[in-house]
Order: structure tokens, then sequence, then C-alpha cells
């Protein structure tokens, strides 16, 4: 298998330039996530199983409700999970998003 690499000459300032945006950025996704409101303590996790028997639905269709972002889920390392605020709002209300 062979590997194409192309080098490109860019200026130590243009290439400064490029980092300090990259690191802007993920230090705005840090304190965005920091900054964030916290959860009510009284919110928990429910997993894929635990929602689709709640609300007697698919895994496809929790699949495909996350997808629209109709119910969207938290990713706990490779886990998935869905606050259960989100879901008991969902029962509330099934035409709204979440």
């Amino acid at each position: 298998m062979v590997q194409n690499i192309n080098l490109v000459q860019v200026s130590l300032d243009d290439m400064s330039s490029v980092i300090r945006n990259i690191i802007a950025d993920e230090l705005n996704k840090v304190h965005n996530f920091i900054a964030a409101p916290p959860k009510a303590e009284s919110d928990n996790f429910l997993s894929r199983e635990d929602v689709c028997k709640l609300l007697k639905v698919s895994p496809t269709t929790l699949f495909h409700w996350n997808r629209n972002k109709t119910l969207t889920n938290q990713k706990l390392g490779r886990r998935v999970y869905y606050l259960e605020s989100d879901v008991k709002a969902k029962l509330i209300n099934p035409k709204t998003a979440a």
C-alpha cells in the first residue's frame, strides 16, 4: 500500500495563526462545557433499553430520534444514555423535540 505525502510551504506566522485558532476553538468548547448550567441532581441516566421500554419504541426509532435531534443522547465512554428529564418531557409531549 502506497501512501502519498504532500509537503506544503507554510510561513511560521501562518502556522502559528492556524495553531492559535485551533487551540482557541478547543478552549471555547471546554469553557462552554464548564459554564453550562448544572442539571438537576435527580436527573438520572437511562440506557437505550430502558428508554425503548418506557416510550414503547424500537431501538431503530430511538436511533432516528437521536439522529434528527428529537431525543438526544449522552455518551459516557462507549456507552449511550439518555437523561431521564428528556425522556419524561418526551412522554409528556411526544410531538415536540426534547
